[in-house]
């Protein structure tokens, strides 16, 4: 099996980050594919972020679509909206996130399940987004592009992935699938857990770290995760996109602790995820699926 692509989130144009700083970050880091996740309060046309992106030597792997935050500018995006017209109104936002990532060149587009706030128990939600999962599929297949829903932290729906599966294996098609997210599944329940069930669903990864007590986006070995135990499940499952790390930290912080000693682990844990040496383990998780 070939060595999976090594990328990372960049976000441009963001007050926080220093965007000629990150693309040098990445470069230390030896990543050539990157997920784009843009300032909505800008409007940053899609083919300049590509010949940005395009001329430092990166591929625009994917889409960060839009998720709107408490105290954020932009409008509202619930996908599980018990709202039927707010529910919509989330659907034609993804319709342009998809003409967005064919304008990037890229096809995948993460997605959140729901909006921000309490919504785990919600129990209206399941039904909500399997409606937009159906209305999800028909603009990826119109677009050429594909939703990737990522499972969430704890008080948030989308939590369980168990839920996430049965909503995309309902739709059973190419436009739909999932996005697993470590530093989410870790303050859930069990990250291999998490890997294990979703299976060959996954289609994107975003990897980081923290400590057990909120989403830190730490590197990965910064933490309590099992990181050689991810990268081995998601060896079995034969996962085959990315190796993409997404780390929301101030820059300066993020060249301090990407030492070569982290490099090296970094390396070690694509090196493992992409492992020829996996495939008994992963022909005895399909032949139990």
């Amino acid at each position: 099996m070939p060595r999976l692509p090594l990328g990372a989130v960049i976000a441009f144009d963001f007050k926080a980050w220093d965007l000629r700083e990150e693309i040098a970050i990445l470069h230390q880091a030896r990543a050539c594919r990157v997920q784009v996740y843009r300032n909505y309060t800008e409007d940053h046309l899609a083919d300049h972020v590509q010949r940005t992106l395009n001329a430092e030597g990166f591929t625009v792997d994917s889409l960060h679509g839009y998720f709107a935050l408490e105290g954020f500018e932009g409008p509202p995006c619930d996908l599980s909206a018990e709202d039927e017209a707010e529910r919509v109104a989330a659907l034609e936002i993804m319709r342009g996130e998809a003409q967005y990532a064919r304008a990037l060149g890229c096809t995948d587009i993460i997605i959140h399940p729901a909006g921000p706030g309490r919504t785990e128990n919600d129990p209206f939600r399941p039904d909500a987004l399997a409606r937009s999962a159906e209305a999800l599929a028909r603009i990826g297949e119109a677009a050429g592009a594909r939703f990737l829903l990522e499972n969430m932290p704890p008080l948030r729906f989308g939590r369980d992935a168990r839920t996430l599966c049965r909503i995309v294996d309902r739709i059973a098609g190419p436009n739909l699938g999932l996005a697993f997210d470590s530093g989410h599944a870790v303050l859930a329940s069990d990250p291999v857990e998490v890997i294990h069930t979703m299976g060959p669903r996954i289609w994107g990864i975003h990897l980081h770290d923290n400590l057990g007590d909120e989403d830190a986006h730490l590197l990965p070995g910064m933490g309590i995760i099992d990181f050689e135990a991810v990268a081995r499940a998601l060896a079995d499952v034969g996962f085959g996109g990315t190796f993409l790390l997404e780390i929301y930290r101030p820059t300066d912080e993020v060249r301090r602790d990407l030492t070569p000693e982290r490099l090296a682990y970094i390396e070690r844990l694509r090196r493992i995820a992409s492992s020829p040496e996996t495939d008994n383990a992963r022909n005895r998780f399909h032949d139990r699926q």
